[in-house]
């Protein structure tokens, strides 16, 4: 029964032996479109998505006045062009002593802030890199989100959760949000998105099919913190206007009246009509100057109808300093007794045109 046992398995391997040898190491399934152009838009785009830590100075022994540096957050970054710019958004890099970007095949440097704009949530490094590792510098193809439909395929690439570069896939789910930035003002135009974002993500890219840059992730609305399907971005349009302003200047431009505005609601209930009162005016605004005056209720800006004070930050963000606006306005014949009980006023409609100038202050103003 041994023999014949011994046998057997020497027939059985004499018969699998070569059938090994002919067979391939693994065996792979075939990829289906859909799924090549995914694997080769993540091995086309991976390189030029970094991972960015943020780092702050603290006090470690108080007796020996020793400092360490503590890591504080963590988020994604990408290749903006060759000349070592890397974008993310500002709160990854928020209230950092240093930064640092790791790049693809770990590579790090210490990432110097040419510039941030909290009200738009984005943020430019500068990278210093040997001549030997210049080639990490691999800039993604910028893409427009003006023509941006839902429905349409898009893609993640960041690192959640330190994971470093992942991607995640979805859908344009919606467009034309509005979006809280961590600097209190709104960021208009944001893209809705069910690709998975999640904390680590935010600085990362969203990418079309052709892998073009079309947003920058900044935010999710999940009640755990984690991806709930809810997911938006800064369109790429809003990120390269702020880039290129502080590239140009150190800082964002930006075009305003010179006003400091009432709360939303407020000119409703005093004029019975939408639109946003004028609170107040700043020294030599362009308003004043144009001659706005303080109870005036504006109503349209270029043609766009002003219902919140959202409504006015959304028509400024479309102009640069120097553009003149034509302005629609309420003005009451008595503004002194605007808000009193058992007065009657009167509201006359007066039209403008008003030259914006550069915004010196930043809070509740146009």
């Amino acid at each position: 029964m041994q023999s014949f046992t011994a046998a057997a398995c020497a027939f059985m391997l004499a018969i699998l032996v070569p059938l090994q040898a002919i067979q391939p190491a693994q065996a792979f399934e075939d990829l289906t479109a859909g799924e090549a152009l995914s694997v080769d838009l993540f091995q086309q785009n991976t390189p030029g998505v970094v991972y960015i830590t943020n780092e702050v100075f603290k006090l470690a022994n108080t007796r020996k006045m020793e400092i360490e540096a503590v890591p504080t957050g963590s988020g994604s970054g990408w290749v903006y062009d060759d000349q070592g710019h890397i974008v993310t958004n500002y709160h990854v890099i928020e209230k950092s002593s240093f930064v640092t970007v790791k790049f693809i095949e770990g590579t790090e440097v210490v990432a110097k802030v040419v510039g941030a704009d909290p009200y738009s949530d984005v943020a430019v490094l500068q990278v210093d890199l040997p001549a030997n590792r210049k080639s990490l510098l691999r800039p993604l193809q910028k893409g427009m989100s003006a023509n941006l439909r839902v429905g349409q395929e898009v893609f993640a690439i960041g690192n959640p959760f330190g994971l470093d570069h992942t991607l995640t896939k979805g859908i344009v789910s919606g467009v034309g949000r509005t979006i809280q930035s961590v600097g209190g003002r709104p960021i208009q135009g944001a893209i809705q998105t069910d690709a998975s974002i999640n904390p680590g993500n935010s600085g990362g890219p969203l990418l079309n099919s052709r892998g073009q840059v079309i947003g920058m992730n900044t935010v999710i609305i999940s009640p755990s913190g984690a991806s709930a399907g809810i997911g938006f971005a800064i369109p790429s349009d809003t990120v390269s206007a702020r880039v290129a302003s502080i590239l140009k200047f150190g800082y964002v431009k930006r075009a305003g009246l010179g006003l400091y505005l009432g709360q939303d609601g407020l000119a409703q209930r005093l004029s019975g009509r939408p639109g946003g009162v004028v609170a107040g005016l700043q020294t030599k605004s362009a308003a004043g100057e144009a001659g706005v005056k303080p109870g005036d209720i504006l109503q349209e800006i270029d043609g766009r109808r002003i219902a919140t004070v959202n409504d006015i930050y959304a028509s400024l963000d479309e102009h640069q300093p120097g553009d003149t606006v034509k302005v629609r306005l309420l003005r009451p014949d008595k503004p002194e007794e605007l808000g009193l009980p058992d007065t009657r006023i009167t509201f006359n409609q007066v039209s403008l045109d008003i030259r914006l100038k550069e915004v010196q202050e930043q809070g509740q103003q146009g």
